[in-house]
Order: structure tokens, then C-alpha cells, then sequence
């Protein structure tokens, strides 16, 4: 009796198939990276450009700064990502690599009258002292207060220039990551809140229903941010406990590159040269 040769063949593909995955995944450079929801556009921009050029993915997740650095900490992460200066005791135990500057944009439903705030209106606004859209200029209608949660860098950016403390906050809604607060001020027309200007750019491009206002009679654009005119600003970090090797230092490479920081340009950030 002749035996078939299909079977064979058969296995013969499938061994194929899985030898060819294997190969591939053996070959596939992985770099995770953690923390701050303002850092993850860019991460996620450079790594599709990286894996274009190279077999590198990068698997980014927010949360905010907080979990990068207690991520990196823990050995959970190749890099974190943080939206604030790190404390010095943080920065005693990873080392640090700025990548770009961003500022917090105050935003409004783009319905919205009102033009800008101050800080101290903004103070008073977080306060509840200030509670009606009418005592700055605007409709008679309650401020619907929004903040960020705890753990996020740029609820720390807020209290930093306005001077207020966590216990001075009288807030109505808290929001985690930036598309959070996005959401919520986009679809409550007399919320206020604070958020990454590069966000809110974005969205308002897409057609979101934003504004972002002026702050103390400054414009909020990256062009204020660059020259650091704007009064809320910070830097961008990514951060690792050793010195980064492989996909995570390309990945660092690349953002210090030209390539790099055109990527940085086009999700509405300022590179930082």
C-alpha cells in the first residue's frame, strides 16, 4: 500500500509556520513603557515609526506619572514616563532623560464667552469662591469644576503655579488620564478644567468642542511654551533605574533625532533641543 504524501506535506507547513513565528518573536525587540497619560502620544508615535525602521515594539500604557516612577522602581517597566520634575530623592535612584516641553492648557467648552483667566481667578474658581460664568464676564450659568486625579503630573504642575493646596480644592468632577478630562469638558458646556495643551490641540483639530483660554493675558500656544512665556509648563521625561540598552535606547535615540523630534512636533508638543 502507497502511503500519501499529503499528511506530510501538511505537517511539514505547519512546522514551517510555527519555526517562521518563532523565529520572528525571537527576533522582535519589546519595549515597555509606563506612567504619564501627556508622555504616551509620543511614545506611542515614536514606536510606530521604530517599528517601521526596525523590529522594535513598544508597548505603552498610562497612568501618570506616579506609576512610571514606582513602575521603573519595581523593575515593571524597560522606561517610565513622567510629566514633572523629579523630587530629589526620586532622581537619586533612575536616571532621567527630558524629551520635550508641554504645557497645561486651561479649557473650556468651546461655547464658552469667557476669553482667559488669571491665576488668581483660577485660585478662587478651584476655591469655590468664584462659581458663576458671570463674574468673569461670561453667561449665568454654575462653573463645573473639573481636576485631575491623584498620581497625574499635571494636577501637581496646577498646584505648583496657582499656590493651592490638595485640601483647598473644591472640585465636582475628577478625571484620571487627559482624554478623561477632555471627554468631560467637551461634553459639559460650563466645565473648566486643566489639561496638557498638546491634547487639547489635538482634539480640537478633530473637531472636538474646546478651547483653550488665555492665563493670566497669555496665549496658551507652543509658541509661548517654547520661548517659556506661557506661565504653565513643564518638561517631559522618560526615566529608567540602569542605563537603558537595546530598543530602549534607541527608542531615546530616535527622540533626540530629527526624525524624532518632528514625531514630538506633530502630537502638538515642543522638542526639546
Amino acid at each position: 500500500m502507497r502511503t500519501s504524501s499529503v499528511p506530510l506535506l501538511l505537517l511539514a507547513f505547519v512546522m514551517g509556520l510555527t519555526l517562521g513565528c518563532t523565529r520572528e518573536e525571537s527576533t522582535r525587540t519589546t519595549v515597555r513603557v509606563t506612567g504619564a497619560s501627556t508622555v504616551y502620544p509620543i511614545v506611542q508615535m515614536a514606536g510606530e515609526e521604530l517599528h517601521k525602521l526596525h523590529n522594535i515594539y513598544v508597548e505603552a500604557q498610562a497612568g501618570g506619572s506616579t506609576r512610571g516612577y514606582e513602575d521603573t522602581l519595581a523593575g515593571r517597566n524597560d522606561l517610565g514616563a513622567m510629566a514633572r520634575d523629579l523630587l530629589p530623592d526620586e532622581a537619586r535612584n533612575v536616571n532621567t532623560y527630558p524629551i520635550a516641553y508641554d504645557g497645561v492648557g486651561i479649557v473650556v467648552h468651546a461655547s464658552n464667552g469667557v476669553s482667559g483667566v488669571s491665576t488668581v481667578q483660577l485660585q478662587r474658581i478651584y476655591r469655590k469662591d468664584i462659581t458663576n460664568w458671570s463674574a468673569l464676564g461670561g453667561a449665568d450659568a454654575k462653573i463645573v469644576v473639573v481636576s485631575k486625579a491623584e498620581g497625574h503630573a499635571t494636577l501637581e504642575t496646577f498646584l505648583n503655579h496657582t499656590r493651592l493646596d490638595r485640601s483647598d480644592l473644591q472640585v465636582d468632577v475628577v478625571g484620571g488620564d487627559n482624554a478623561q478630562v477632555i471627554r468631560v469638558v467637551a461634553n459639559t458646556p460650563h466645565a473648566i478644567g486643566f489639561v496638557s495643551m498638546g491634547e487639547v490641540i489635538h482634539s480640537i483639530e478633530i473637531g472636538i468642542p474646546l478651547r483653550l483660554i488665555t492665563l493670566d493675558g497669555i496665549e496658551p500656544t507652543l509658541v509661548n511654551v517654547a520661548d517659556k512665556s506661557y506661565p504653565m509648563y513643564r518638561t517631559l521625561y522618560l526615566i529608567s533605574k540602569a542605563e537603558p540598552q537595546g530598543g530602549s535606547r534607541m527608542l531615546l535615540d530616535y527622540l533626540r533625532s530629527a526624525a524624532g523630534q518632528a514625531v514630538i512636533e506633530r502630537g502638538k508638543y515642543v522638542p526639546r533641543s
